[in-house]
């Protein structure tokens, strides 16, 4: 019977110990990708409110898919665009500005990224091609456009989207309580009206953000 209870001990030590091993190797696996992350995309102040892994994950973007960066400035969502939409997907990074596009590019090539595209665009044309991508977002950058290029650039924009595809607007609140931008914000009655102006219809809205209207459109199939 000591024997018995000897050997009992000693398994039930075994599968301690073996449990422990297996806690500990998960534990440095799940932080890896926390410390490579962490490199690609260095923390800033703006992610606490901005929530970009949130974002792009409501994105619904699959593997292989084309989406398009609407005024990518120097790219803060668009390497996170490119891993979500993976080696077979694409990101056009459109920007009227040059030191933008050339960040995003010395980026790119600088990390071996190959499925980022940058396009030089207009205030009112993206240059990307009609029906060229399955989704577009334009994120805090309506509000940098004059008011009579806002309608002909939302145009163009759902021009190139694929019917059934979608496209996101994330813009900020009027009374969000952020210093930015105090006397260019543009109400969500009006951001809605340049999107079904469009030929766009809105079919969801996320409301996690603090500072900002986060809004789907989608753009429907002609029968």
């Amino acid at each position: 019977m000591k024997t018995a209870k000897k050997m009992t001990r000693i398994v039930h030590y075994r599968y301690a110990v073996i449990l422990i091993a297996v806690i500990a190797l998960t534990s440095l696996s799940l932080a890896v990708p926390r410390q490579l992350n962490t490199k690609m995309f260095p923390m800033t102040g703006r992610d606490k409110w901005q929530q970009p892994a949130r974002v792009v994950a409501d994105l619904g973007l699959k593997e292989g898919s084309t989406v398009a960066d609407v005024g990518c400035g120097s790219g803060y969502f668009t390497f996170r665009l490119s891993k979500a939409v993976g080696e077979k997907g694409k990101v056009f990074a459109t920007e009227i500005s040059d030191k933008g596009l050339k960040a995003v590019a010395d980026r790119a090539k600088k990390n071996n990224i190959t499925n980022i595209q940058t396009v030089k665009s207009d205030p009112t044309r993206t240059k990307l091609g009609r029906h060229s991508v399955d989704a577009a977002t334009i994120i805090n950058v309506l509000h940098h456009v004059p008011k009579e290029y806002r309608i002909p650039l939302v145009k163009d924009i759902a021009e190139a989207i694929k019917p059934d595809g979608s496209f996101y607007i994330i813009e900020w609140r009027v009374k969000a309580n952020i210093k930015h931008d105090k006397n260019r914000r543009i109400p969500r009655a009006d951001l809605v009206r340049l999107a079904e102006g469009a030929g766009l219809k809105l079919d969801a809205e996320f409301f996690y953000l603090e500072n900002q209207v986060f809004l789907r459109f989608n753009k429907p199939v002609k029968k």
